[in-house]
């Protein structure tokens, strides 16, 4: 790694944070806030159990033709998240009374689950790296997947003490990568690019929420807006979906989660070859490039990588499941 400290570039500013989520997210009740220990302020509120909202809800989804196994994690997944509880106090609390503000959601909830909604969108947050992200349409959910880049990362980085890393976070989205980066390690200085304005809107609140303040972001296509830079590490987990490969999706990706965070052209590879074309530019001597890619994709990715850079040392890595899933590029 370079031994360099690295200035914040003007390009390089705070994105209006000034808007929320969505406007109905459940704030997480407290143990006191449960209706059979204190009584909600208005009667007309419906008393239901955990267990018969459970079991109605599973009922409703399993009637709409959801497989049962798949109904009853989606509703676990929804309850456990909006109390902020694992699987276990759930199974020991499932007899306790709903708080009021999830009874109140609850069947406008399920409706969404109906159809299709991701239960991560109608909860506002996803599960990352150990912690809550918030999410919503615009931007795409953390895959587990990412976890293992991210860990890969981390390790290359090492101890936290030392000079300053400067990483790059191409296509950031909710900001998952680079701020779990940062808060794993103090050495990171967290620059996030995207092209979207509303995912950096999302991105940057979730940065004031995890205490982040430094965390720089940019609108950019790709390195449009960081011309003249360069980096330590560079990561990107773009937009690599064929158009041809719809078919193999989940009904519920391709109704709700961004279709700009998720096709490219080139069969997939197209923004691939943008992170390609100028990554000698933007890369220090001696930093390292990792991107996120799909399964089909990694021979097409190391040659262009390799193309790019005839001689990095490229290393192709798989996931939980033995499929090509990430690259890592050693200039």
């Amino acid at each position: 790694m370079t031994e360099k400290h690295f200035e914040t570039p003007k390009q390089f500013k705070r994105v209006d944070s000034n808007r929320s989520v969505t406007p109905d997210k459940l704030t997480a009740p407290k143990w006191y806030d449960w209706d059979d220990i204190k009584k909600p302020t208005k009667p007309s509120h419906v008393k239901i159990s955990l267990l018969e909202g459970r079991k109605w809800a599973i009922d409703e989804l399993t009637g709409v033709g959801m497989p049962t196994t798949d109904a009853q994690d989606n509703v676990d997944f929804l309850l456990s998240g909006a109390l902020n509880m694992n699987y276990a106090y759930l199974r020991a609390n499932i007899t306790r009374i709903m708080p009021a503000e999830l009874a109140t959601v609850w069947p406008k909830w399920i409706a969404k689950l109906m159809a299709n909604e991701p239960v991560q969108y109608i909860l506002g947050h996803a599960p990352f790296y150990g912690r809550e992200f918030m999410v919503d349409k615009r931007v795409l959910i953390p895959r587990p997947e990412t976890e293992q880049l991210v860990e890969w990362i981390l390790k290359d980085i090492g101890a936290q003490t030392g000079q300053p890393v400067s990483v790059l976070d191409i296509g950031t989205g909710s900001g998952a990568i680079i701020e779990t980066l940062m808060i794993e390690n103090a050495r990171v200085r967290g620059f996030a690019a995207d092209i979207s304005t509303d995912a950096l809107a999302v991105a940057e609140m979730n940065a004031q929420r995890l205490g982040l303040p430094y965390l720089h972001l940019v609108e950019s296509d790709v390195y449009s807006a960081v011309a003249g830079l360069k980096f330590d590490i560079i990561v990107s987990n773009p937009p690599y979906i064929a158009t041809t490969d719809e078919d193999e999706m989940d009904t519920s990706v391709l109704n709700f989660e961004p279709h700009t965070a998720l096709f490219a052209e080139h069969e997939g590879l197209a923004i691939y070859e943008s992170l390609a074309e100028k990554l000698d530019a933007h890369l220090a001597e001696h930093g390292r490039a990792y991107f996120e890619i799909g399964y089909k994709q990694g021979p097409k990715v190391v040659e262009m990588m390799q193309q790019a850079l005839p001689h990095a040392k490229i290393t192709l890595r798989q996931d939980f499941s033995g499929l090509d899933r990430m690259i890592r590029v050693e200039k």
